[in-house]
């Protein structure tokens, strides 16, 4: 599949345009207490102010791996699907929006657990959502990055979770899109169009 992700100005650009909403999913990434994780489909490193410690991270896009700036961090240039990464070896694994630009999301979430020694916090807009919804008639009229989205709903991650234990879920985003006029608050449910889930290692 070609590689969409060559702007990484214009891709953060878009958080800085849309600031209630950046800053609506960030308290929610924050929320999870992230420390030494790889991030997993990293882009440009959106959310790596609200990670502690060492991160890692991993883009199929070499673009987006250099526009990471700031970070003391390794950047590898790999596959979201095929982490070349030995089992265990990191603390956490972290999923942002990447589950639906993949070809095969279960094997995406079974890939970030097995590298992971303790827990996987994977973020979405599902498909059943406010956004969602809206995000996927933006594809239908050709958006650079929704036309080549394929959204999966609530139950569809839960599914695919299910030999793992969802631990927490926890969700922001409550209005209808064009509505982020604040920011808004954070909820222990999956309602939100904006939506993260702990899974824990055993």
């Amino acid at each position: 599949m070609e590689n969409i992700f060559t702007d990484a100005k214009g891709y953060k650009s878009w958080y800085e345009r849309h600031a209630t909403i950046y800053e609506s999913e960030k308290r929610l990434v924050s929320s999870f207490r992230l420390k030494d994780c790889i991030d997993i489909g990293s882009g440009p490193g959106i959310f790596h102010e609200v990670i502690e410690g060492r991160k890692v991270s991993i883009d199929s896009s070499i673009f987006m791996l250099k526009e990471i700036t700031g970070y003391d961090e390794d950047r590898i240039l790999a596959h979201a699907l095929y982490l070349p990464i030995r089992d265990n070896a990191v603390e956490c694994s972290f999923i942002s929006v990447t589950i639906c630009f993949v070809e095969d999301p279960e094997k995406l979430l079974k890939e970030a657990m097995r590298v992971s020694r303790k827990r996987l916090v994977v973020c979405f807009i599902p498909k059943d959502s406010e956004y969602g919804k809206y995000y996927e008639e933006l594809g239908k009229k050709g958006h650079k990055y929704y036309s080549r989205a394929k959204f999966i709903t609530k139950q569809d991650i839960k599914n695919y979770l299910k030999e793992f234990r969802i631990s927490k879920i926890r969700s922001t985003l409550f209005g209808k899109p064009g509505d982020d006029a604040k920011i808004e608050e954070l909820r222990d449910n999956d309602q939100g169009s904006f939506v993260c889930l702990e899974v824990i290692k055993s």
